[in-house]
């Protein structure tokens, strides 16, 4: 699949300081969003790409040529897969592809959210509207490690808002996030 457009958020200014780009086959395009918060620069990504396809990866992973080959032929219309996340058998954007449609119908990233939860948001949005996510396996996936900046207060407050917001998830929010 040619119809792809990588995006990746970041706030690196250089993208030789970017160690995701070496593992992006040469054929295709490399959306880089230098806007903050991340929820925004997912969102101009999109916007920005000119295919159906969106690809979303963090600037600080690496991966083998058939994770990427696996993603590309696994996404669809109704199919959003994305590496399988910590704590609400969910998927993150850590590593995520999808159909351009499945982003315009759920009203994309929540920019509210800012730069965590937001992914949460928008698989949570996908899988309501009758999207399949398909997890990929965490360990295929090399993430270059760095300092978590999220404090607890923020956690709580964007926990709290995505329980009011999608109540059915609210279980499984707390759970994940308390537990």
């Amino acid at each position: 699949m040619s119809d792809i457009t990588v995006v990746i958020p970041t706030l690196k200014q250089s993208r030789d300081e970017i160690p995701t780009i070496e593992s992006i086959p040469d054929r295709i395009s490399i959306n880089i969003q230098r806007e903050s918060p991340i929820s925004r620069a997912r969102n101009r990504g999109v916007e920005r790409a000119e295919t159906e396809y969106i690809v979303q990866l963090d600037d600080d992973i690496r991966f083998e040529r058939e994770l990427w080959d696996e993603l590309v032929s696994t996404i669809d219309r109704h199919r959003v897969m994305g590496m399988a996340d910590w704590d609400y058998d969910l998927i993150v954007t850590r590593m995520i592809g999808f159909h351009r449609d499945v982003w315009k119908e759920t009203g994309g990233f929540d920019e509210r959210l800012g730069s965590h939860m937001e992914d949460t948001d928008f698989v949570i949005k996908a899988e309501k509207h009758g999207c399949e996510l398909v997890s990929i396996e965490q360990d295929r996936i090399e993430h270059v490690p760095h300092e978590n900046r999220i404090r607890t207060f923020d956690r709580v407050w964007r926990l709290f808002y995505s329980c009011a917001k999608h109540p059915r998830y609210a279980g499984r929010l707390m759970r994940g996030t308390l537990l």
